[in-house]
């Protein structure tokens, strides 16, 4: 009787088993048959070159219902990422040895973000306004009484001719206060982005207060570096800064002859001349006239630059 009693009990287990196996099987069954009338998977198995057989979709059932079950189009949220891909990525698959091999790619909107984020980060800048690093040539306001037409082709011109990898001058375009000079380097900036070209933008007279204080903490030489290396330097407004023989023969030269010596090219604006400026820094409180130092400055901004005089009315008096 104990015998009986055993089987007995033994026998409910693998009855079991069988039932689930069943499930299991006729489960299996079912994803196959909505595999093989999916469009997704009807291409795979009709491909020319490598196709999808019977025998891969039942290995790998799992991995080609993930793949046919992802939505075919992306959509958008309001904070900017894929409803459908939420994670950014697209299941594809691949064929190789035998097997249906799962691998993922970037979804059209994670490419676009991406992409969107890396043009960002292509105009990089010390102490310049929102409204310079975020100009274009299309906002540029155009009147009668400014020569802003003439200076616009002017940039227009040179910033292709860099963004095409030809060597070439940048400008120097100085004026009055406020005619909108600092704008067309930042329009500059962004005609370079749009064009995957990367620019640094420095406000001159705070990155030398940014320098004399990197002293302290260590990091001069790394901002230093950065500005004399960058792919496009543009300088804004060099000369409203203190002049000491410290910022324009150890800093502004330093930078200029590196560039120079490099063809790197190089963006300035100034309310001055380039001989005014040269006049502005040959005399110094510290060391009084110094001709030949500040002539060995400008003459590296010649060789970098074409000089442009800009005109018109001063915009933020309006």
């Amino acid at each position: 009787m104990r015998n009986s009693e055993k089987t007995g009990d033994s026998m409910e287990p693998i009855n079991q088993f069988i039932k689930n196996n069943r499930k299991i099987e006729e489960n299996n069954e079912r994803i196959y048959q909505e595999l093989i009338r999916n469009p997704k998977i009807v291409d795979l198995i009709q491909d020319e070159e490598n196709p999808l057989t019977a025998s891969m979709i039942k290995n790998d059932l799992i991995t080609l219902k993930h793949y046919a079950d992802q939505p075919l189009e992306c959509s958008e949220n309001s904070a900017g990422g894929c409803d459908n891909h939420p994670d950014g990525y697209i299941i594809n698959i691949e064929i190789r040895n035998g097997r249906a091999n799962m691998f993922y790619t970037p979804c059209p909107i994670k490419v676009r973000n991406d992409e969107f984020r890396k043009r960002e980060n292509l105009i990089q800048s010390y102490h310049v306004p929102e409204d310079i690093k975020n100009a274009t040539f299309d906002t540029i306001y155009l009147d009668e009484d400014s020569n802003r037409s003439e200076v616009l082709k002017e940039a227009i011109q040179v910033t292709e001719a860099v963004a095409s990898g030809e060597e070439s001058r940048g400008l120097y375009i100085h004026g009055e206060f406020g005619i909108g000079k600092s704008y067309i380097l930042g329009c500059i900036a962004n005609e370079l982005k749009d064009k995957s070209v990367s620019s640094l933008i420095v406000y001159v007279p705070e990155i030398l207060r940014d320098l004399k204080s990197g002293f302290r903490d260590g990091t001069t030489d790394e901002k230093y570096r950065a500005i004399k290396s960058a792919h496009v330097l543009i300088l804004d407004d060099l000369g409203a800064e203190d002049v000491t023989p410290w910022a324009r023969d150890e800093v502004i030269t330093g930078i200029l002859h590196s560039r120079m010596v490099e063809k790197l090219p190089t963006f300035i604006s100034s309310n001055f001349s380039i001989d005014e400026l040269e006049y502005r820094y040959s005399r110094t409180k510290e060391n009084g006239v110094e001709e030949t130092k500040a002539r060995r400055m400008t003459e590296r901004i010649r060789a970098l630059c074409k000089e442009v005089r800009m005109t018109g009315d001063n915009y933020r008096t309006r």
